[in-house]
C-alpha cells in the first residue's frame, strides 16, 4: 500500500503540472462544437489506438443521423478547407487567438457561405476533390457561429463529428484534457489481459521463450492474473485495455499508463499531445503482430525496436527479472478525468506447474530468432541448422518427455537448411536486412528497394513463388503481412508469364481471393509498385470498363452508380453541352450526383458522363435532357 500511496501523491503532482500545461489557462475558452450546454457522447477519444494512426481527436456521436450544427469551438477565422473522397471528407481548420487550430471533419455541409466559395473554387478547378486557403479576413467567426453541418463524409464509418485541438506547431492536444461538462465520464479503465515477451534469447515466460498471454480478473478495485508467472531476464509487457465513458460502450483510448516494479517507475506514457510525423510508430507501440493475427492492440509497456514516439515520460526498453526473486508488478491506468484502475501481480512467487506448449510447425519466427518445436521420437528431437558452409547442432532449453524446444538465432547466420524430425527443410528465409539504410535486394523473382527510413527493426526477409491453377494467377508470397514498415520502398516483380502492359497491374490477395489494386509500371517485362506491407501479391488483367447506372435522371438532379469489377474508379467527369458539370461523390455508396453551380437552372441539354478505371479502361453514358 505505501507505493500506491507514493504513487498517488506523485500522480496528483503530475496531474496538476500536465494540466497546467496543456490548458494553458485556457480554461472555458473551447465551447463544445456539438449540442453545447447538453450531454454528448464520444466514440473514439485522442490518442486511441487504430490500425494505422493514433486518434487524433474526439468523435462525437450524432444519433445515428447527418446535419446536426456544428459550432465554432473559439473565436477564429478558416485558414483551410478541404473536401476528399476518403480521410476527413468535408473538413474545415479554423485558426484561433491563442494560436491553437480546431479541426472539424466528416462535415455533410458547410455553413452558406464556405458553401458558395467551395463551389465556385470546384468549379473554376473542375474538380470535386480540393483543398483551399482562404484569406485571413474571408471567414471570421465568433465562439458558437454555425461553421458547418455533422455528416458521414470521407472515411467515416457512421455519422459522427470527428474534432481536434492542435497546438500552434500542430501537434494534436487531447480536447478532454480541457474538462468539457459535456462529457462525463465516472467510469475508471477496464482492463482485460496481460502479456509478457521475452525479449532476447535468454528470456523465458513460464519456461517458455515467445511471447504469452494472461486473463486479468478484477477483484475488488484491483485486476489481477489468475494463474501463477515466471519471469526470467529482459521481459517486455503488452496490456490490453480500453476506457469507457457515462452511457456509451465504445471502447476508447487511455491516455496515462504507469508500471512500478519492485516498487520504482519503470514505464510511463502520457499521450497528451501527440505529432503527426510519428503516427506511423503506432505500429510498434502495440503489438502488430497479434493485432494482424486477428487480436486485440495490446499496448506495448516498453520501447520497441525503431519507436520514436515522444510521450514516453519514464522510457524503457524492458525489464530484468531474476528468477530467484518474487516481483512485484503494478499498473496503473488513467484516464482524461483521472479515474484510475490498479493491475496487480506477482511474479516468480509461486511455481509454475502446467507449462505452455506453443503450436509450431517445424519453425516459428519471432523477434530474432528461430524456435523449434521438435519430438523426441525423432532423431532425438535433435535440430541442426546449416549456414555460411558450418552446421550448427541446437541445444534444447527445454525438453518434456516427448518434445524438445531450441531456438537459432539468425543473426548467426541466415539458413541454408534445418535438419529436423529425421528430415531437410528449406526455409524459405532469403536474408537480414539491417535498419536505417538504403538497401537493395535482387532475386529471380523480384527485386526490393528498401528507402533509408522503411524499417522500424531488422528485416528477416522471407518468400515463396506459387501458382493458383484455378485462377491461372501467379502469386509472389511474401508471408510477412504482420511485420510492420515505417515507410514505403519498391517492390519490382519479375513474372514468367506475358502481360499486356496496358491492361495488366499488380494487386494484393487478401481474404484467400479477393484482389486489391496496388498499380505499377512496366518496364522490359517487370513491373513494379511501392507499397508499405511485404504480404502475398499477383498480376491481374482488368479489361472490363466501369459499369454505370443510372439512379436518377430528370432536369432538376442526375444520380448514377459507378463502379468497377476489379481496379477500381480513378476519375470521372461530366459535361452538359459541353460545360463541366461538377458530380459530388460519396465513394461508400459508389454514388455519385450532380451538384449545379446555380442550383436553380434546370438540367436540359446533352448530357455526357465518361467513368474511367485505374488501368485506363472507359464508360460513357450519353443522355439528351428535356
Amino acid at each position: 500500500m505505501r507505493y500506491l500511496f507514493s504513487f498517488m501523491i506523485f500522480l496528483g503532482l503530475l496531474v496538476s503540472a500536465n494540466s497546467q500545461k496543456i490548458n494553458n489557462d485556457y480554461t472555458n475558452y473551447y465551447l463544445f462544437p456539438i449540442r453545447p450546454g447538453s450531454q454528448n457522447y464520444l466514440a473514439g477519444t485522442m490518442g486511441e489506438l487504430r490500425s494505422s494512426h493514433f486518434h487524433a481527436g474526439l468523435d462525437i456521436k450524432t444519433g445515428g443521423q447527418t446535419g446536426w450544427p456544428v459550432y465554432a469551438a473559439a473565436d477564429g477565422f478558416i485558414n483551410r478547407i478541404k473536401i476528399s473522397n476518403g480521410g476527413y471528407g468535408h473538413a474545415l481548420y479554423m485558426v484561433h487567438p491563442n494560436g491553437t487550430t480546431t479541426v472539424y471533419a466528416h462535415l455533410s455541409k458547410y455553413n452558406d457561405d464556405i458553401a458558395e466559395y467551395v463551389l465556385n473554387e470546384q468549379y473554376e478547378q473542375q474538380s470535386f476533390e480540393i483543398q483551399l486557403f482562404p484569406e485571413r479576413d474571408q471567414f471570421e467567426f465568433k465562439k458558437g457561429d454555425i461553421i458547418g453541418y455533422s455528416g458521414n463524409t470521407g472515411s467515416s464509418s457512421g455519422p459522427h463529428l470527428h474534432f481536434e485541438i492542435r497546438d500552434e506547431d500542430q501537434r494534436i492536444l487531447d480536447p478532454l484534457a480541457f474538462r468539457f461538462d459535456e462529457i462525463k465520464d465516472e467510469i475508471a479503465p477496464q482492463a482485460k489481459s496481460i502479456a509478457f515477451v521475452t525479449l532476447d534469447g535468454n528470456s523465458r515466460v513460464n519456461g517458455m521463450y515467445g511471447r504469452y498471454e494472461f486473463d486479468l480478473i478484477k477483484t475488488g478495485n484491483t485486476y489481477k492474473t489468475r494463474v501463477p508467472i515466471e519471469l526470467t531476464g529482459r521481459i517486455g509487457v503488452e496490456l490490453y485495455a480500453y476506457d469507457l465513458l457515462n452511457g456509451v460502450y465504445n471502447r476508447n483510448g487511455i491516455p496515462e499508463t504507469t508500471m512500478v516494479v519492485d516498487g520504482d517507475t519503470i514505464f510511463q506514457e502520457q499521450k497528451n499531445q501527440l505529432s503527426f510525423s510519428r503516427q506511423r510508430n503506432i505500429l510498434v507501440h502495440m503489438d502488430y503482430e497479434r493485432y494482424r493475427q486477428g487480436g486485440p492492440k495490446y499496448n506495448k509497456l516498453f520501447i520497441d525496436n525503431g519507436n520514436t514516439n515522444d510521450f514516453y515520460t519514464v522510457p524503457s526498453t524492458g525489464h530484468f527479472f531474476s528468477d530467484s526473486i518474487a516481483h512485484a508488478i503494478t499498473i496503473y491506468l488513467k484516464d482524461s478525468y483521472n479515474n484510475i484502475s490498479v493491475i496487480e501481480t506477482t511474479a516468480n512467487s509461486r511455481k509454475v506447474v502446467n507449462k505452455p506448449d506453443p503450436f509450431i510447425q517445424n519453425y516459428d519466427l519471432f523477434r530474432h530468432h528461430l524456435h523449434f518445436k521438435s519430438f523426441l521420437d525423432s532423431a532425438n528431437g535433435i535440430v541442426s541448422v546449416f549456414h555460411t558452409g558450418k552446421v550448427d547442432t541446437l541445444k534444447a532449453y527445454r525438453e518434456t518427455s516427448r518434445v524438445a524446444y531450441s531456438l537459432y538465432d539468425l543473426r548467426s547466420g541466415i539458413p541454408d537448411s534445418i535438419a529436423i524430425h529425421g528430415r531437410i527443410i528449406k526455409p524459405d528465409i532469403y536474408s537480414m536486412i539491417p535498419p536505417d539504410g538504403s538497401v537493395s535486394f535482387f532475386n529471380h523473382h523480384f527485386d526490393l528497394a528498401l528507402r533509408k527510413y522503411s524499417l522500424f527493426d531488422t528485416l528477416f526477409l522471407r518468400f515463396n513463388k506459387d501458382y493458383d491453377f484455378v485462377k491461372k494467377l501467379e502469386l509472389f508470397d511474401f508471408p510477412m503481412h504482420t511485420v510492420p514498415f515505417k515507410g514505403s520502398f519498391t517492390l519490382t516483380l519479375k513474372p514468367e508469364n506475358d502481360y499486356p502492359d496496358s491492361t495488366a497491374r499488380v494487386y494484393s490477395v487478401y481474404g484467400g481471393d479477393r484482389l486489391n489494386f496496388m498499380g505499377g509500371e512496366w518496364s522490359d517485362g517487370m513491373i513494379s509498385f511501392d507499397t508499405r506491407d511485404l504480404a502475398t501479391y499477383t498480376i491481374a488483367e482488368d479489361t472490363i470498363p466501369p459499369t454505370i447506372t443510372p439512379r436518377i435522371i430528370n432536369n432538376k438532379s442526375l444520380y448514377f452508380k459507378i463502379t468497377d469489377d476489379l481496379s477500381g474508379i480513378r476519375h470521372y467527369r461530366a459535361t452538359l453541352n459541353g460545360e463541366y458539370l461538377l458530380m459530388s461523390y460519396e465513394y461508400k455508396d459508389d454514388l455519385i450526383w450532380s451538384t449545379p453551380k446555380n442550383k436553380n437552372n434546370r438540367l436540359v441539354g446533352e448530357f455526357i458522363l465518361e467513368v474511367t478505371d485505374n488501368t485506363g479502361n472507359k464508360s460513357v453514358y450519353h443522355n439528351n435532357l428535356k
